[in-house]
């Protein structure tokens, strides 16, 4: 079922953010009076394709669903020979309209995947997405972080993005914090420069002691099975084969590592003890009991806003992640930051396939920060995507004449080495990051 949510959720995903991305190019370059020979979703064979009588464009769906494209008519190959038109169809090719159309053209693509993004944080925003109140423990004192560097936060993620801003810009990280009484200080957590070399989740890098809300192994809910009959809602797990469980981590990490296992439980129900045994499954090499934790509703919260503020909270985030994004890749390139944390389009299809699951906001917020990050890819100034076409252009305003062919073409093989080294170090990533 992971498999199935992880494969449908990434089509879904995909299939959104780069028709999208596509339909900008397609449309402005309509608005340009540009004749599109073709518009693909995908790559390879076609699954599905339909032309239209009126502008005679095809419309196609392919087996490969790893990008797309808008095939446009133009005067020349490839190679930078004349291509067989009629020169009374020079009107309508790309290649000989003003490289202030030509720009904004390619350009429209990453500017609507942004556009895109604004749009699904606000329906992220109206439709509430839930989290968990970020509560560290400091010198045994529990406190809630209110902001971070001055910016509000509510869930683990605002903390998060916040944490990294402020990294990424070589501040301070200064937390406001608010205990349950309600006293209130201020806290600086110190960080090394090479924190961002270290692979893993900013939080835990940083050095938070986070609290996790109702970490007691109290059964909340149980998915029904044969090897688990004899759970019950409620039920408060005293051991293992055994071994005492104090948490519901200790709980979690011994049943992933002893899948296809018998095991005798001793639980407190209704202030009585009870030994009864169980199964452990496989799944996908880990263990799997079907039971999950009882959940404290203090420790979670809902955000969520009416329709004008959701809008002015969706332009700040995207205009937050894009330069978020800008900058970490910034970090790559001068190397101050791990490419282990590179991920690839199988870690897409995880992340999709549990937004999914989720809920319908967690699949919006997903959506949302894709589509940022497939915008500012594409903004790169790496030649095969948009943003090295955009600096051909540039140089061409500039300079009044185009950037020779032969520089053009020399170009189009650094970026493919570039974007095949990337695709490479993704990959690997994906493949180290799930099987291990």
């Amino acid at each position: 079922m992971e498999l199935l949510n992880s494969i449908i959720g990434f089509i879904i995903a995909i299939g959104i953010l780069v028709t999208f991305h596509e339909y900008g190019h397609f449309i402005v370059a309509r608005l340009c009076n540009v004749k599109v020979l073709k518009f693909s979703v995908g790559f390879g064979k076609p699954i599905y394709s339909h032309v239209s009588k009126s502008s005679e464009t095809e419309y196609s769906l392919c087996m490969i669903p790893l990008g797309g494209y808008v095939q446009m008519l133009e005067s020349k190959n490839a190679e930078g020979d004349p291509s067989d038109i009629k020169k009374s169809d020079y009107e309508f090719c790309f290649d000989k309209k003003s490289v202030y159309q030509r720009f904004a053209i390619v350009a429209a693509g990453p500017i609507f995947n942004l556009i895109l993004a604004v749009v699904f944080f606000t329906m992220t925003y109206l439709n509430g997405i839930g989290g968990i109140k970020p509560k560290i423990n400091l010198e045994n004192d529990i406190y809630q972080i209110i902001s971070v560097g001055g910016n509000d936060v509510q869930r683990w993620q605002d903390v998060r993005v916040e944490i990294l801003n402020n990294v990424i810009n070589n501040k301070s990280v200064n937390l406001s914090l608010r205990s349950d009484d309600n006293q209130e200080l201020t806290h600086n957590v110190p960080y090394l420069p090479s924190i961002l070399n270290q692979e893993g989740d900013i939080i835990q890098n940083i050095g938070l002691n986070v609290v996790y809300p109702d970490n007691l192994p109290i059964i909340g809910s149980i998915n029904n099975q044969p090897n688990n009959k004899n759970f019950q809602i409620g039920d408060r797990i005293i051991s293992v084969n055994g071994i005492m469980i104090e948490s519901w981590i200790d709980l979690v990490k011994y049943i992933q590592i002893n899948p296809n296992t018998d095991i005798s439980v001793v639980v407190e129900r209704d202030n009585n003890i009870f030994d009864y045994t169980a199964r452990i499954l496989d799944k996908n090499g880990r263990g799997f009991l079907g039971i999950s934790k009882r959940i404290d509703d203090s420790s979670f919260i809902l955000v969520s806003y009416g329709l004008s503020d959701s809008l002015q909270k969706a332009i700040s985030s995207t205009t937050d992640y894009t330069i978020l994004t800008f900058k970490m890749i910034g970090r790559l390139v001068t190397g101050d930051a791990n490419v282990k944390n590179l991920s690839g389009p199988l870690s897409i299809a995880q992340f999709s396939g549990k937004s999914l699951e989720m809920g319908f906001s967690y699949f919006l917020y997903l959506l949302a920060i894709l589509s940022v990050s497939l915008g500012v890819l594409n903004l790169l100034p790496i030649p095969m995507l948009d943003g090295g076409h955009l600096v051909y252009y540039t140089y061409e305003m500039i300079f009044g004449n185009e950037l020779p062919l032969k520089f053009q073409m020399a170009a189009q093989f650094v970026g493919i080495a570039l974007l095949g080294l990337i695709m490479i170090i993704a990959f690997y990533n994906d493949f180290v990051r799930i099987f291990s």
